[in-house]
């Protein structure tokens, strides 16, 4: 596909089949993902690819948060929640955690945050031009010592994103608000 083709119908997947992603594939995200700007060369990422053992791993870790957090605030079906978090990792080939090397200053922190936005985008739409659906993830776990324990994050780094990787069960449509309707022209 072309790239504006891929722009416009690339979407967040929720549901994956089971197949497994060919390294080579993953590979190339990740070389898209690398040539994202970045201001004065900074490069101010790596990446964790996650799967077998180390995402069943994961997963318990988004179950055991979603879990602790269900109950705390008394949730009916907190077992059915907590189960949903650690499926939604547990039968997908692949999680890719995009991590940001932390800079001491604060204003180049948020330029290398933005750097590392754009990187993770391409590694998406890398993904797609292949066949391939991805989910931006955030959360608790992001921030849960086992899980940056399991990776390998540093003090001086930070999980942006666990990026789910699979082939789409589905793709969802999503309107978007037409850009005419959020852009303005100064002359």
């Amino acid at each position: 596909m072309n790239l504006y083709e891929g722009l416009i119908t690339r979407r967040t997947v929720h549901h994956f089949r089971t197949d497994p992603v060919p390294e080579t594939i993953i590979r190339r995200m990740l070389d898209a993902a690398v040539q994202a700007p970045n201001h004065h060369l900074t490069q101010p990422w790596r990446f964790v690819v996650i799967r077998g053992n180390n995402l069943q791993q994961l997963a318990k870790f988004r179950y055991d948060l979603a879990l602790n957090k269900a109950q705390t605030q008394n949730r009916p079906h907190a077992e059915r929640i907590a189960e949903q978090a650690r499926r939604d990792f547990a039968f997908i080939p692949a999680v890719i955690a995009v991590i940001q090397i932390l800079a001491e200053d604060p204003f180049r922190q948020q330029e290398d945050y933005a750097a590392v936005s754009c990187a993770t985008y391409a590694l998406m739409l890398a993904a797609w031009d292949h066949g391939v659906g991805t989910y931006w993830g955030t959360g608790a776990v992001t921030r849960y010592s086992p899980a940056l324990e399991l990776l390998g994050v540093q003090d001086n780094e930070r999980v942006v994103a666990f990026v789910r990787v699979g082939y789409p069960q589905d793709v969802p449509h999503v309107p978007r608000i037409p850009a005419d309707e959020k852009t303005s022209w100064l002359s």
